[in-house]
């Protein structure tokens, strides 16, 4: 309890500018089922006088029941202190806002105050940033995120925040994105204030060439249906038929498009067995396409990820070729 008392202490001075000082502890021996809990000190802190309950363990009470009992011990302790504040390594988000709520002082050293008789009310600090570690395979989002990277989506300077609106994330799941690029040193990022941003830790054609063996197909699964029952208003082209438009392929007799897979519902249209009249592919992908889409059809890198293990020479010949005309 020493060490977390000190840890208090530089914190409290840290955020609020105020010294405070401790006393001894006064009144009679504290009961058992509080003294198993909680650890008092007496304190002053400007000009009044304060008890600091030391959370003992990681169990905590439900929080009425924790307010009753930082009220018994100041009762017991130091009937004189004008409150009672809580101070603990770690307390769980909902037992936090239940405090807030409450008015319930509390400090989670380095992490946060609540304290709203010296000002301080739910000032919270970041956890500190884990540093980046490689990875052997990208995730759907960090994939699309080097993609967008690399055929110039995003304006520079580039913040998670943005990123995770272009590309249909969350802002926590491009962070781990930005992570697991960065560990690979495909990227790099600083933080500027409260925002972290990032870039190409390189030119565009050598991390293309340097993160391919970490990449994927987009395609998680394809199928054939009908086009008239596409429950899609304008589909994007993919395939070989996005491969035609950009390349001197030939275009295929059944069109192909791009659609993500979540959230992916057929709406009762039947699954066609062959090709036939009016039949056309469609692939579910990792990730939305959407953001990505260049001209009505997906973009070329994640084209070419689709059809690199094709088996028709054609196809890589015009991939070749897809790369040749690709800006980087």
């Amino acid at each position: 309890m020493a060490a977390l008392a000190d840890r208090f202490q530089a914190y409290v001075r840290q955020l609020t500018g105020q010294s405070l000082v401790w006393t001894l502890v006064p009144g009679p021996e504290v009961p058992a089922y509080l003294s198993q809990r909680f650890e008092p000190r007496c304190m002053e802190i400007a000009g009044q006088a304060w008890l600091a309950a030391m959370l003992k363990g990681a169990d905590s009470p439900a929080p009425l029941q924790l307010a009753k009992q930082l009220l018994q011990l100041r009762d017991t302790c130091a009937p004189h202190a004008m409150n009672t504040i809580l101070v603990a390594e770690h307390l769980p988000p909902h037992l936090r806002r239940r405090l807030v709520e409450l008015g319930q002082p509390f400090a989670i050293p380095d992490r946060q105050l609540f304290w709203p008789s010296l000002g301080s009310i739910e000032t919270a600090q970041r956890p500190k940033r884990t540093s980046p570690t490689p990875v052997t395979e990208f995730s759907p989002v960090a994939q699309q995120l080097l993609i967008a990277l690399l055929i110039r989506r995003f304006s520079p300077p580039i913040n998670i925040s943005d990123a995770a609106v272009t590309l249909g994330y969350t802002a926590a799941s491009v962070s781990q994105a930005v992570k697991a690029l960065e560990g690979c040193g495909f990227v790099q990022s600083t933080r500027r204030s409260r925002e972290r941003s990032f870039s190409l830790a390189g030119e565009p054609r050598d991390i293309w060439k340097q993160a391919l063996p970490l990449m994927g197909s987009p395609v998680r699964r394809r199928l054939r249906l009908m086009r008239d029952e596409l429950p899609i208003d304008r589909p994007i082209w993919a395939g070989e038929s996005a491969l035609a438009e950009r390349t001197q392929l030939v275009e295929p007799n059944e069109p192909c498009f791009a659609v993500a897979s979540r959230g992916w519902e057929v709406r009762r249209a039947e699954e066609i067995p062959t090709p036939d009249a009016g039949t056309c592919l469609v692939e579910l992908w990792r990730y939305a396409p959407e953001p990505l889409a260049q001209g009505g059809g997906v973009d070329p890198l994640s084209l070419y990820l689709s059809l690199r293990e094709s088996a028709d020479e054609r196809v890589h010949i015009a991939l070749d070729e897809l790369l040749e005309r690709t800006p980087w």
